[in-house]
């Protein structure tokens, strides 16, 4: 029964639900007299045509009047045909189902009950056909006005100036309604902006233009008694400017939650012009162009006017060396910061003496104050507590200031007091300065040059020996240093303007022209030093008859060496002109047969003027012994090379240096030269071959084996039992933006094989004489890359030795490793398959449960049923 009656009930209200709706505002509705009022209606679920029609009437007093319909011409009663004559009320179609029903301006007897009704189209009559919603029309109440009246002529404010608008909105509405507030600017004839509102539900919301400014503080709004708003601008900007208005609104809630608006009032408070700062701002330098002497002091004042003494000023005081001003790049003297800190120093002063007198004192001046002064000022503004805005900024002409100094004057001569006629006799050279005027504040300071005497054809150069710094140190310079140490070189200041340089033993080296260069140096302000004045003197030639040293050398092949395997050897014998004692050290050197010259040329063994024997450049480690540099007389050194290789072909010669003791008893290289070179070659030239580096298939899939060649070709060796191979693998790939080669295994002329690295998965295998096959097991996408393989020969000699070939490098081989689609999808599939697998049996087992445990009905054992067929029939 009771299945039954809920059945029925929801069959009834279904039937009532898909029935035809027509739908008003549930109301009440309160509209201002005066102000225009439209009532929507619409219907919904209904049958029939598209289009529907809409009947208004109006109940009053108990009385019901019809107002206007869409369908009926004659439906309006007759105190309303005249006011739809007049256009006074009119209903208007929205779409097929929509209407509204306007009043241009709502009367105190418009109040009533309005009915929506629509005639009936539908098959079956279900649903609601009309709807009421009760209009009730309220005096006006709402005024909004300034505070006190104000002339409509603009005020003209000072950027940067707080300004205060006050406006006074009320209402005295019969109902309850919710009063908004918002101040209005209209610039440049543009359209009003909103600034600040004090909305319905009593919220201080700015205008999008002035979130910000709000935040910040610098526009807010006040509240007072008696419905006084009052808008506050901490500090004016220029586009601050224009009308400001003040909106007063009037709302009612509608439908328990929904805001209407019923009514809007607005009121111009002021007209506001806002005077930049920028056109206010004057700066200016008091003072004509000066001419001061050295020592005195420059002031000079900053005028800074057309600002008031609440803005925050910075000053600037900049100096430039001509009368183009450039502030970015001239040279800060002295500046006074928005905090008024002053950032100077002890020679530059910059005082505030007055509301508008910035004044800039420089002491102790010199020449290097000679040039162009002029200030600058900047007008700042703060736009919020933290923010400041710089709202102007101005720059004075330029002062011209001129520093009366004149530069000292002399002459400089450099007399010789004693010039050695032989190597180890003193030498002794005087530097004067002559006719010294205007070297008040002056320190003279002097430097010694020379021009080594040069073999000829060869250009001239100068170089330092000392210099003097202007606190008195001396600076040596190259050989110098060590001998002043010693004692052997002497720099003195005999006398006030005098200097003097001497040596006590002059040696070859020291041939040359000598000559003295005096600076002057000028003290500064802060007790720095200006070079001013630099004269030269005339130079004085220190020389003697000698006769330069020299060294014959002559290379000479003792043992021709034309057969691989043979020893070469080679005498190098040494003569020496005008050397006293000479010392030899000696070196030889090679060069290739490709490169000629000695500019290519390397040092293989040298032996030094002690007999000790040095390795140079020699790079075959295996070969060390094979190469011997020997002393066999005074002047003569014998060179062998044991084992020649093909390698070994070139050009060798003697490099051999002479020294001898200095009257210290310390070794001096007196002179240098190279001998003849002896070219070594043999009958039979060196075997060419090529290398190449091959794969059936370089491209393979994830987890096959990759397998690459390596082949040489050396067909100049008719008998393969005559050379071995020794071969590396290397593999060059790209690591993030570093490439990166390294080696991966070595199988040497032996067949050693050796694993560059700790992997199991790469070998090697000799596969014929010429080739061999490297094997990537199991590959993955980590051993893609660039292979290629080097091949050293090793030969056999017609001595029976084996000789080392030069390496040969094969080109590259690209290795790219593909993922299969079926190994692509392999995991996806098992962990898919173990998923389903996994939720098939907790379905099983969750229905297993349920028909078990959960159900209300008892199922019937099987054995339970034989049992009660058996009684039946029985």
């Amino acid at each position: 029964m009771e299945r039954s009656m809920l059945l029925l009930l929801l069959v009834v209200n279904w039937g009532l639900i898909s029935g035809r709706v027509v739908k008003v505002p549930s109301g009440p509705l309160y509209r201002i007299v005066g102000t225009p009022v439209s009532i929507p209606c619409n219907v919904s679920d209904y049958q029939g045509p598209a289009e529907q029609n809409f009947d208004w009437s109006v109940t009053r007093a108990n009385k019901h009047v019809g107002i206007v319909s869409t369908l009926e011409p004659e439906f309006s009663d007759p105190e309303y045909k005249e006011k739809i004559q007049k256009k006074e009320i009119w209903v208007e179609r929205v779409n097929d189902y929509s209407v509204e029903l306007h009043f241009k301006s709502a009367k105190f007897e418009d109040d009533g009950r309005y009915q929506c009704q629509t005639p009936s189209t539908d098959e079956n009559s279900s649903g609601n056909y009309d709807d009421s919603v009760f209009l009730q029309v309220i005096p006006d109440g709402l005024s909004v006005s300034p505070r006190k009246s104000r002339s409509t002529v603009p005020v003209t404010y000072l950027e940067g100036k707080p300004l205060e608008l006050q406006c006074v909105a009320r209402t005295t509405s019969s109902v309850s309604t919710h009063l908004s507030v918002t101040w209005q600017l209209k610039a440049n004839s543009n359209k009003s902006e909103n600034l600040l509102s004090f909305t319905k539900d009593r919220w201080i919301q700015p205008g999008d233009l002035y979130k910000e400014r709000y935040q910040n503080g610098d526009i807010r709004m006040g509240f007072e008694t008696n419905g006084l708003f009052k808008l506050i601008i901490t500090s004016l900007r220029p586009e601050d400017e224009g009308v400001y208005s003040c909106v007063a609104a009037e709302w009612v809630k509608e439908d328990g939650f929904n805001w209407k608006l019923i009514q809007e009032k607005t009121a111009d408070i002021a007209v506001i012009e806002v005077q930049q700062l920028a056109q206010t701002l004057n700066v200016s330098a008091i003072g004509q162009k000066l001419t001061l002497n050295k020592g005195d002091e420059i002031d000079l004042i900053c005028n800074v006017t057309g600002v008031e003494d609440t803005l925050t000023v910075e000053v600037s005081w900049y100096f430039s060396a001509s009368a183009a001003m450039h502030p970015p790049s001239d040279k800060i003297l002295v500046s006074l910061n928005r905090a008024a800190v002053v950032s100077g120093t002890d020679f530059v002063t910059l005082t505030k003496i007055s509301s508008s007198e910035y004044r800039l004192r420089v002491q102790q001046i010199d020449e290097t104050d000679s040039g162009y002064y002029y200030c600058t000022a900047s007008v700042w503004v703060p736009y919020s507590s933290e923010s400041w805005h710089k709202a102007a900024e101005g720059t004075s002409h330029p002062i011209g200031v001129n520093v009366d100094i004149l530069d000292p004057t002399y002459t400089v001569q450099l007399k010789s007091i004693k010039v050695p006629s032989s190597p180890g006799e003193s030498a002794e050279l005087e530097c004067r300065v002559l006719d010294l005027q205007n070297a008040d504040d002056t320190k003279l300071t002097v430097a010694w040059y020379v021009s080594p005497k040069q073999l000829i054809g060869t250009s001239e150069v100068t170089v330092p020996v000392a210099t003097m710094d202007p606190d008195w140190t001396l600076q040596l310079y190259g050989e110098y240093v060590e001998r002043a140490e010693k004692g052997e070189i002497i720099f003195m200041k005999s006398e006030l303007h005098t200097f003097k340089f001497q040596m006590q033993q002059a040696l070859p080296s020291d041939r040359g022209k000598y000559f003295c260069n005096v600076t002057a140096q000028i003290k500064q302000r802060g007790n720095t030093w200006l070079k001013k004045q630099e004269v030269s003197s005339l130079a004085i030639d220190i020389d003697w008859k000698t006769e330069d040293p020299s060294l014959s050398i002559a290379a000479i092949e003792e043992k021709p060496v034309s057969t691989r395997g043979n020893t070469f050897e080679m005498i190098c014998r040494v003569s020496a002109e005008h050397v006293e004692v000479p010392h030899y050290s000696v070196a030889i050197a090679m060069n290739e047969p490709t490169f000629m010259d000695t500019q290519h040329s390397k040092k293989l063994i040298s032996l030094t003027r002690d007999s000790v024997v040095k390795l140079e450049r020699w790079d075959d480690k295996d070969r060390s012994e094979d190469v011997v540099l020997e002393k066999v007389g005074d002047d003569e050194f014998r060179f062998r090379l044991y084992r020649t290789q093909f390698s070994d072909e070139g050009s060798y010669y003697c490099i051999v240096q002479a020294w001898a003791p200095d009257t210290n008893g310390q070794w001096s290289e007196i002179v240098t030269n190279s001998s003849n070179t002896v070219v070594v070659t043999f009958k039979t030239a060196a075997p060419q071959f090529n290398v190449t580096l091959q794969s059936e298939k370089p491209h393979v899939f994830q987890g096959e084996t990759m397998e690459m060649t390596c082949a040489v070709d050396l067909s100049d060796i008719p008998n393969n039992s005559d050379v071995l191979y020794e071969v590396e693998w290397f593999v060059t790939q790209q690591f993030s933006n570093d490439t990166s080669e390294r080696p991966l295994l070595l199988i040497d002329q032996r067949s050693v094989v050796t694993h560059m690295k700790a992997n199991s998965d790469i070998s090697v295998e000799r596969i014929s004489m010429h080739e061999f096959r490297l094997r990537l097991h199991c590959s993955e996408k980590t051993v893609a890359g660039d292979y290629f393989c080097k091949v050293t020969p090793w030969v056999k000699s017609e001595t029976g030795t084996w000789q080392k070939m030069p390496p040969q490098r094969s080109d590259s081989l690209s290795v790219r490793i593909d993922v299969s689609v079926l190994d692509s999808f392999k995991m996806p599939l098992i962990y898919g398959i173990g998923v389903a697998i996994l939720i098939g049996i907790l379905a099983c087992a969750i229905g297993y449960c349920s028909s078990r445990y959960c159900c209300g009905e008892r199922i019937t054992p099987r054995y339970e049923q034989h049992r009660l067929i058996s009684m039946a029939t029985d």
